[in-house]
């Protein structure tokens, strides 16, 4: 009975400067981004994981770091199957500027087409981070029975359902968040997450179940722009 918590990076220097960072090296959490990241952990439902994944950049490096300051985990790694999209030539520009770029109407709209030049397309990105996911959920329904197995030959009480949180961005987080709830793609830019927001996904029965979606403390919000975009 595995549950996914989906915890986006807090509050970044790329975020407060409205500027698209993908995977720019040298973008950390602010410090207060920091301050709030800790205070929305601490209405997690769940303290112990079996897993703990994050992208290897910076800011989500940082903010699994704090994560292991509030919740235990069982193993702790880095994957790349949920690192930031490649914007390519969009990488480091303004959010401001980008938006008269012609390309942004289908990055909004049709999600689907979009792929950012020199950079991967959205669907790719879509397709990694899911894939990544249906996985981490088949070893924790495979794992869970075993453990259930060994507690029935040994006469013991069952066991609980299997944690695991993943550490990644907002647009990556978008797009789990739209495949469980079996929405098109092309719809993804109606989901907000913000920054240092977690999200619990159910994946113990025939279908995943959205039990709770950018959960903050502080009751941040994102704007509507791709990558994340700037906080309103």
């Amino acid at each position: 009975m595995p549950v996914i918590v989906l915890l986006r990076h807090g509050v970044s220097s790329a975020n407060t400067a409205g500027i698209l960072a993908g995977r720019a090296p040298g973008v950390s959490l602010t410090e207060e981004g920091a301050v709030a990241l800790e205070a929305n952990l601490g209405l997690l439902p769940r303290r112990r994981f079996s897993r703990l994944l994050h992208s290897p950049l910076q800011r989500c490096v940082q903010t699994a770091e704090i994560a292991q300051k509030v919740a235990e985990f069982d193993t702790v790694g880095v994957d790349r199957d949920v690192i930031e999209l490649d914007y390519g030539d969009w990488t480091g520009r303004a959010l401001k500027e980008l938006a008269d770029e012609p390309l942004w109407s289908t990055v909004v709209e049709r999600a689907s087409q979009a792929r950012f030049p020199g950079g991967e397309s959205i669907a790719e990105a879509a397709g990694r981070s899911v894939a990544r996911v249906d996985a981490l959920v088949t070893q924790l329904r495979a794992e869970e029975q075993e453990e259930k197995e060994r507690r029935q030959a040994e006469d013991e009480k069952a066991g609980g359902p299997r944690w695991a949180m993943i550490v990644s961005h907002g647009d990556i987080i978008k797009s789990i968040i739209a495949d469980a709830l079996g929405m098109p793609l092309d719809e993804f830019q109606r989901l907000s997450v913000a920054p240092g927001s977690f999200t619990v996904i159910d994946y113990s029965g025939a279908r995943p179940v959205l039990a709770a979606m950018s959960v903050t403390a502080a009751g941040l919000a994102q704007s509507s722009t791709v990558g994340g975009g700037g906080l309103r």
